[in-house]
């Protein structure tokens, strides 16, 4: 079965009569998108031809031919630079636990690029321990919607690698009737003990706040605490199976979890083998997020990363990704290149969100740094414990 088959069969829940939720970075006009070539790092220099370029990645996010990557192998072929790419990611704490002294004492950590959520991406770049990327001739190509988040506001750091929505997925052949909200997800009777729940602070605080009411665009640090104590009782009382990463997709297929918190790309793969499988767009909204393209400080191959980078934002290189990994497409141009192959696969609102979806979708905000550790850690000692 193809994957655009496979997006046919997507249980696009809760489109409709959806309360409408919205970020101020949703609506910004093409004019305030990043300049064409943010300023290069002064000792940004490229590393020597016969070493590869090494890319810290997540499991399964680049388009896959058995056992090679088209589109990264073209990049080699047509530029002469060989990288090594490696799926070393599986949750942002755990892996930037593992490089963290190497990071704030300027040594090499084994990567010249590293592909980051949007939390972790603004705590690194905030803590002056990335180097900017670029010049980047198409970098005018990002969409609006995922462009200069607060953490860097002239997109000098990063840029999105691919984008995605935080919902709900639930097996329908072991679920009694449809789940239509976070409310129902965390409160209903006959889902307690059977959901799981993702150990990304952003994902699980983040759909726990809307839960409540709160109001994501004000970044309060009292609701985001209110959010974080709610879900303790929830998880004390039994109500969560358990706390999952990049493998709470496993959990739902193995049964372990019944319905969990879920990213929409996910969601798409797994119905591969589980057409049963259903994506909820809940009433409350989703959260959006990215993936973002950093580059440490210590790496010196700072232009060569650069050119990677330039690539992927080619639309025809990003149509190619998206038609792979299914989540959102940062680049515009990309829809209408994939178009060109295929037109259903071009037309999903979970590549392709139009400007009603993601008017229905929040981003987690930047907190205090000294808050936000402190509520981590609350978070983290029933999550991770």
């Amino acid at each position: 079965m193809s994957r655009r088959v496979a997006l046919s069969l997507l249980g696009l829940s809760g489109l409709a009569g959806v309360s409408a939720c919205s970020d101020p970075r949703t609506e910004r006009s093409s004019a305030q998108r990043p300049a064409a070539s943010p300023s290069p790092s002064s000792g940004a220099t490229d590393r020597p031809a016969a070493r590869a370029l090494t890319w810290a990645q997540w499991p399964d996010y680049i388009d896959a031919d058995g056992d090679t990557r088209p589109t990264l192998d073209a990049f080699s072929q047509a530029t002469g630079i060989a990288v090594d790419y490696r799926e070393v990611i599986n949750d942002n704490a755990e892996y930037v636990d593992g490089i963290d002294a190497a990071l704030r004492a300027g040594e090499p950590i084994g990567a010249d690029v590293v592909t980051l959520t949007g939390w972790m991406a603004g705590r690194l770049v905030l803590a002056d321990l990335m180097q900017p990327i670029g010049p980047l001739e198409n970098a005018g190509n990002l969409i609006s919607a995922l462009a200069r988040p607060d953490w860097d506001p002239e997109q000098r750091y990063s840029m999105p690698w691919q984008a995605g929505l935080t919902g709900i997925a639930y097996d329908a052949r072991r679920v009694d009737r449809a789940i239509g909200s976070v409310t129902e997800l965390f409160e209903r009777p006959d889902l307690a003990g059977r959901v799981g729940m993702l150990t990304e602070f952003p994902d699980s605080v983040g759909m726990a706040m809307l839960a409540l009411g709160k109001d994501l665009s004000a970044g309060s640090v009292v609701d985001a605490a209110d959010a974080v104590g709610y879900l303790a009782e929830l998880d004390a009382d039994g109500r969560f199976v358990g706390f999952y990463g990049n493998d709470v997709m496993r959990a739902l297929r193995r049964g372990r979890v019944d319905a969990a918190l879920a990213w929409s790309g996910d969601v798409i793969q797994a119905q591969l083998t589980n057409p049963y499988l259903k994506f909820v767009m809940p009433e409350e909204g989703l959260m959006i997020w990215s993936d973002n393209l950093l580059v440490p400080r210590a790496s010196t191959a700072g232009s060569a990363v650069a050119r990677l980078v330039d690539y992927y934002y080619r639309p025809e290189v990003a149509a190619q990704v998206a038609a792979w990994v299914n989540y959102i497409c940062p680049v515009d141009g990309a829809q209408e290149e994939l178009a060109k192959l295929d037109p259903d696969l071009a037309g999903n609102p979970l590549i392709f969100p139009d400007q009603a979806l993601l008017d229905r979708c929040y981003q987690f905000p930047t907190l205090p740094s000294a808050d936000d550790s402190a509520l981590r850690a609350d978070f983290d000692s029933f999550a991770r414990a």
